[in-house]
């Protein structure tokens, strides 16, 4: 009889414990599945995290999907998508509709980047001011055909917005995304072409401009380089911040992924690529 209790005892002690633990969570920070989109310029840097991610944590599966910013905004706005690391942030129009929607999208800043402008390894240019480029643009000057992706990219809404003041850029010549630019400047000997600076870096057979403002100093105007200090600075007359667009229920991946790029590790690897840290000194 006593044995037979001490059975029940034991029965009752384990039904306990097993109720009181639950199912373990399907995801977490740092566990299950997550499709996050990446603009063109900042592809190969969110394969590089997200390949550093997975390595620390190897039970988080990330697929990184390369879209246009305006193709990764729409789709987040709408609720189409979790995560779109983006070169830009909200145009006027776009956060109208996050007002009027109510959207919980949650916008965080993850670095800086420069346009910059690239010509053929043989060309005699090496330098450029900003009134320059927004000539070529306006076509106001015919001294270089410029090339620049189309108006769905991060850099064709950058140079509207920020160079051009809303002005259409009717003096270029317009392709399809940024390595088209890259191979229209290669072609076309006496050109120039705009594109993200990690674009810039991994291409053969072009050179990136030091790019200069028409305030002069008492050495003559300073050009500066697209390096990761003046973009953190604010010294590179052609930056601009790249945000983590994340629309999610809870706290799952996409928030620890999003942490992960904006805290130590990732904001390293955001040097790595040449591009200025955002939320880390």
């Amino acid at each position: 009889m006593k044995k037979k209790l001490n059975s029940l005892f034991l029965i009752a002690i384990m039904m306990l414990f097993i109720s009181g633990c639950g199912p373990e969570p399907r995801e977490t920070t740092t566990k299950g599945s997550l499709k996050c989109y990446a603009d063109e310029s900042l592809y190969s840097m969110v394969v590089e995290q997200r390949d550093s991610f997975v390595s620390t944590y190897p039970a988080s599966k990330i697929e990184v999907e390369k879209v246009k910013a305006r193709e990764g905004i729409v789709k987040i706005l709408n609720g189409e998508i979790q995560m779109f690391v983006s070169s830009r942030g909200l145009t006027d129009d776009e956060s109208k509709f996050v007002e009027k929607t109510k959207s919980e999208v949650k916008v965080i800043k993850v670095c800086y980047d420069g346009l910059t402008v690239i010509v053929d390894t043989n060309h005699p240019a090496v330098r450029l001011t900003t009134t320059q480029l927004k000539q070529l643009l306006l076509g106001e000057s015919k001294q270089y055909k410029v090339f620049i992706p189309d108006q769905n990219s991060g850099v064709f809404e950058n140079l509207k917005i920020e160079l051009l003041e809303n002005k259409k850029p009717s003096g270029a010549f317009v392709v399809k995304n940024e390595e088209d630019v890259v191979k229209s400047v290669i072609k076309n000997k006496s050109s120039i072409g705009v594109v993200g600076l990690n674009i810039a870096r991994e291409s053969k057979g072009i050179k990136i401009l030091r790019i200069g403002t028409d305030e002069r100093s008492a050495t003559g105007g300073e050009y500066i380089e697209p390096v990761a200090g003046y973009l953190s600075n604010g010294e590179y007359p052609l930056i601009r911040e790249c945000y983590i667009f994340l629309n999610e229920i809870g706290t799952g991946l996409g928030t620890g992924f999003a942490t992960y790029m904006t805290f130590t590790q990732g904001q390293t690897i955001v040097l790595a690529h040449d591009l200025g840290p955002a939320t880390v000194p």
